[in-house]
């Protein structure tokens, strides 16, 4: 038997193997991931079709990796998180803990999970708008009507709900960004709504002091300041000085943040001018 005929006769029967698990392998059913589709979710869509919808993102978003839908057994499962089944239903029979209406309570529960924890289960849930769900506020509300199904009637619509306390900060932060960017004199009292206590028309009177110059520059001389630093502290420090006549803490006092230093400096010089554009 010559060498190459040793060898072949010796590898034959792991060749054999090996190419029926290939076989095998490829017999075996194929399956591939796709990650969940991005849905069209609109103000104009009823609870109903939202209720229809958030069943599918409840399943296709890992939520039943904790939670099942068992019929029957009560609020424990066999989930490492409560039975959703029959959920609006045991809420309206006046289950313990956590905000009394429904909506309210599922609300928290998807936002601030750990808020409220369902007796003998661990605090492990995650933001449903965090990872792994990252929900959008319209998939919440999607869910939210899906959830209110079970046992119930969905009744949310888009825009029914608050938003994610994260995404509300993010949008406030991003809307006080865009105002420091603001820096004509007429813009700045638009954008802060400055106009809608103190009125720029000599005579008028409305929630605050009217925005006068020579009212403003007797109020500086009565007090002994520039007139410069006596608009300043108002806008600053509103409660260091208030005056009688104005109802009390009225004005925000946060405007020294919110504020740059120059728009403070473009605001008190506007409002001391002795003749404005209005």
């Amino acid at each position: 038997m010559t060498r190459a005929t040793s060898y072949v006769v010796a590898t034959l029967p792991a060749l054999v193997v090996l190419g029926f698990f290939v076989w095998f392998a490829n017999w075996i059913p194929q399956t591939r991931w796709e990650p969940p589709k991005a849905r069209q979710i609109t103000k104009i869509m009823s609870p109903s079709e939202l209720a229809g919808l958030g069943k599918v993102i409840v399943r296709e978003r890992g939520c039943l990796a904790c939670h099942t839908i068992e019929p029957g057994t009560g609020i424990k499962g066999q989930g490492r998180g409560p039975n959703l089944a029959n959920i609006a239903a045991r809420r309206a029979q006046g289950v313990t803990g956590g905000p009394d209406n429904l909506v309210e309570y599922l609300i928290q529960a998807l936002y601030e999970p750990g808020a409220y924890l369902v007796e003998s289960y661990a605090n492990i849930m995650p933001s449903s708008v965090q990872a792994p769900a990252k929900l959008t506020y319209e998939e919440v509300t999607a869910s939210v009507a899906y959830l209110q199904s079970l046992g119930g009637k969905p009744t949310v619509r888009v825009g029914d709900l608050p938003r994610p306390p994260a995404e509300a900060e993010i949008a406030r932060a991003s809307q006080e960004e865009a105002a420091t960017d603001v820096t004509a004199p007429e813009e700045i009292l638009a954008k802060f709504d400055c106009l809608a206590c103190h009125s720029m028309n000599p005579g008028e009177v409305l929630v605050g002091p009217p925005f006068e110059a020579a009212l403003l520059k007797k109020a500086a001389a009565a007090r002994g300041v520039s007139p410069e630093a006596y608009v300043t502290e108002s806008i600053v420090e509103p409660r260091a000085v208030e005056a009688d006549d104005f109802p009390k803490e009225t004005m925000p006092d946060d405007y020294g943040k919110r504020l740059t230093a120059e728009q403070i400096y473009v605001l008190t010089r506007y409002l001391l001018e002795p003749e404005r554009k209005k």
